[in-house]
């Protein structure tokens, strides 16, 4: 397999990476979850704002009535998601530097053979 293909397929896998760790966040964090959210924030009496839900990075957090907070998403969720999209990001730009540097390649071999 050469270099662009390569770096290609990084930049599929790493976005579906985050995708998945994402959507594993989501599941852990009691963000689809239709329970009554005092079944997951069982710890203190709650505040009469229960719970925020931030999108991204993921956050599903419980308030309690003495001001503290209690996040339900893991905490390695959101590292590994952004380490993933930095990942894809890095895989393309080498893909597309590593076609053109192949393309200009091709094109001296072919004009030193005419």
């Amino acid at each position: 397999m050469n270099t662009v293909a390569q770096f290609v397929v990084g930049t599929v896998v790493a976005p579906a990476a985050a995708i998945v760790v994402y959507l594993h966040g989501v599941w852990t964090g009691h963000l689809i979850d239709l329970r009554a959210v005092s079944e997951f924030c069982p710890a203190k009496p709650l505040a009469s704002t229960s719970t925020s839900v931030d999108v991204l990075p993921l956050r599903h957090l419980c308030h309690y009535a003495d001001g503290t907070t209690n996040d339900l998403v893991p905490a390695y969720v959101n590292p590994i998601v952004f380490l993933c999209l930095a990942l894809g990001v890095t895989c393309t730009a080498l893909a597309v530097r590593s076609a053109r540097r192949q393309a200009r390649q091709v094109s001296r071999l072919s004009g030193r053979s005419r």
